[in-house]
């Protein structure tokens, strides 16, 4: 009779990854790994396999506590083997991430709170890992721990995965803890240390409670020294205050996403200077109360700074954000880029003069142009120069194949918009 473990490695991970996949989801937000879990427990062989599916990623949503992160950190801790089966963590919601969380505390008690012996017992476990870890000024680590700081847990339990490859996590009000397990991974990593922390990230997102404080974009520094980090995401509501740190060239991050964001154009300047092999730059403005504009022109002089490795452009923002009225310039010197989406009036405005055939590149696969309807935008104007950068595909544009983005919803009664079709057709273009 033919058994499960008699097949190929190959297969039998896939088929455990079948079994993920069709997990219940618990409240909607994530499976609850039963499939998996009575698998280990069909017998004793099954346990290898099915644990390293088990433990390939752990994921928290609780705001009344942090036991599931501390438990987790208790299992890692005894059971090396198994933090190295840990590929990614994803806290989406914790105590320390809101300010709000002692109402949450008053209103939903957590009933799974420890007892003062299994608190004890933890805490010699937590002192263990900073022994192993090595860290650097172990009085502070060790009053956290007394403490019970919530940041010190998910300190702890990142720097305890080898080959974590991917992190999403929300980042607290209180930063200081784990800008100290960071600076340990990134700047200090003693040669005695047995683990060589985050040193295979690949994938770190982020995001900020903006409504209760904002965070400082440059507390985000270390990652970016990361050796294998390809893509970095960070959510809403991060602020900057002074320049970018200045830090070593970085040749492996490929794409960089900061969304609803109020950074000034020169600390993203410095940021990106040091971005040699960056493919993709996806950036959304936002202002908090207003304290600070989006200025179209400094911010594309800020983005020449990775104008030599650029093949995808996103820069997207909303109707309450007009800036001041200036142009993010010309994309001539871009000369990988392959896809540029941004708003009409920030590449263009109501400039008669600027056309965009003069200030795009010609390697330009796909112009995604937003925010039509504008008073300051005539219809007739986007018509008549989306019309000239078809008809200058032969020579100039030899790679366009698409523009626009839902045009005809705008602008399929506007005089010149029949032309603009047929110049589609004859130049293969799609118009979207």
């Amino acid at each position: 009779m033919a058994h499960l473990l008699d097949l190929p490695e190959d297969l039998v991970i896939l088929i455990l990854q079948y079994l993920q996949q069709r997990e219940p989801e618990d409240l909607g937000y994530r499976p609850v790994l039963t499939n998996l879990v009575r698998l280990c427990l069909v017998s004793k062989s099954f346990v290898p396999a099915t644990r390293r599916a088990l433990y390939a990623s752990f994921w928290s949503n609780e705001l009344r506590g942090t036991w599931r992160i501390r438990a987790f950190l208790c299992t890692v801790i005894a059971n090396p083997l198994l933090a190295s089966y840990v590929q990614g963590i994803e806290l989406v919601a914790w105590r320390a991430w809101d300010g709000d969380s002692d109402e949450w505390d008053s209103g939903y008690p957590d009933y799974r709170r420890y007892s003062p012996g299994r608190n004890r017992n933890d805490r010699k476990l937590f002192q263990k890992a900073i022994h192993q870890l090595a860290l650097s000024d172990t009085a502070f680590w060790r009053s956290a721990v007394r403490k019970d700081v919530d940041e010190v847990y998910v300190a702890l339990l990142l720097l305890l995965l080898p080959n974590l490859r991917k992190l999403s996590l929300g980042l607290p009000l209180r930063f200081e803890v784990l800008e100290k397990a960071l600076h340990h991974a990134t700047f200090l990593r003693p040669l005695h240390a047995p683990l060589a922390s985050l040193q295979k990230l690949e994938e770190f997102g982020c995001w900020f409670r903006g409504n209760v404080a904002q965070g400082n974009i440059n507390e985000l520094a270390p990652f970016f020294r990361l050796p294998c980090v390809r893509k970095i995401h960070a959510g809403a509501h991060l602020v900057s205050s002074g320049p970018w740190p200045q830090l070593p060239p970085n040749t492996t991050l490929e794409y960089l996403e900061l969304d609803y964001h109020d950074i000034q154009p020169e600390t993203l300047g410095g940021m990106l200077h040091g971005l040699k092999s960056l493919k993709g730059f996806a950036f959304e403005p936002f202002t908090f109360f207003e304290r600070v504009a989006f200025h179209p022109q400094r911010f594309g002089s800020a983005l020449m700074n990775a104008a030599a490795s650029l093949i995808d452009i996103c820069i997207a923002g909303e109707e309450l954000y007009f800036g001041d009225g200036t142009l993010l310039g010309s994309f001539r010197s871009f000369t990988q880029l392959k896809c540029l989406k941004t708003e009409f009036r920030w590449l263009l405005g109501d400039a008669r003069s600027v056309r965009l055939v003069n200030i795009l590149p010609p390697s330009l696969e796909k112009l995604a142009l937003t925010g039509y309807g504008y008073d300051t935008i005539s219809d007739r104007h986007v018509v008549s120069q989306f019309k000239e950068l078809v008809d200058a595909k032969p020579n100039i544009m030899p790679n366009l194949r698409s523009i626009g983005d839902r045009i005809s919803q705008w602008m399929s009664r506007t005089p010149g918009f029949d032309e603009l079709l047929d110049a589609c057709r004859r130049n293969d273009v799609q118009l979207d």
